[in-house]
């Protein structure tokens, strides 16, 4: 039997959504002892990782899922999906922590931040729909302007600003981003020398974008 990755990477081609890859490097300031990123480090925030420049790419998805789950700093959502990696992509060489954005989707997302301190969202957002705060009594709610959302993801009012030092919540819509858990190797991976499409797990784990 002989296997033909052409005929798969165009099959693939064909059925495959368009997404963005961006490969992973552990960033210098991770202490070695602990393995914790420096809390204040410019280049990757404190996460641990820096990312490189997005190469866009076409893969398949075999399955896909979003769960909510509990832990003691709050809830955040978890999801996995399956991807089957054309051998002639980009995506082929992706290493775990790697992250993929979904240009063929959306969801909803609703974040709290702090004006002057955490305020920057670390994903691709599609539009802004709210904004609003409590007032100092803390029993009315105070709708808020719509901000800009910089390529960074820092944001900027035209009006409408909360003050500083004030939590907001801040909602709307957003590309669904994943996380490169594992790489599932497999025998299938290559056959007799020729390199055929392999499985990736990616977790949508809202967690490593706070």
């Amino acid at each position: 039997m002989r296997l033909n990755p052409a005929a798969f990477n165009t099959f693939l081609a064909g059925i495959g959504q368009r997404m963005l890859w961006q490969s992973a490097s552990a960033c210098p300031c991770i202490e070695p002892h602990s393995g914790a990123a420096k809390p204040g480090c410019p280049l990757c925030l404190g996460k641990g990782h820096i990312y490189a420049v997005g190469v866009e790419c076409v893969a398949g998805v075999a399955s896909q899922k979003v769960v909510k789950q509990w832990a003691q700093f709050g809830m955040y959502e978890q999801g996995d999906a399956i991807l089957v990696i054309p051998s002639d992509s980009p995506l082929y060489a992706a290493g775990r922590f790697d992250k993929i954005t979904m240009f063929n989707g959306s969801d909803r997302f609703s974040r709290v931040l702090t004006r002057g301190r955490n305020d920057r969202l670390h994903e691709s957002i599609l539009s802004v729909d709210k904004v609003f705060w409590l007032n100092p009594a803390g029993d009315t709610v105070v709708p808020g302007g719509i901000p800009t959302v910089a390529p960074d993801g820092s944001l900027t009012w035209a009006s409408g600003e909360p003050p500083a030092g004030t939590k907001y919540t801040i909602e709307g819509q957003r590309r669904p981003t994943y996380f490169v858990f594992d790489n599932m190797p497999s025998d299938r991976n290559q056959h007799q020398g020729a390199l055929l499409p392999k499985n990736l797990v990616a977790r949508q784990w809202d967690v490593m974008s706070r």
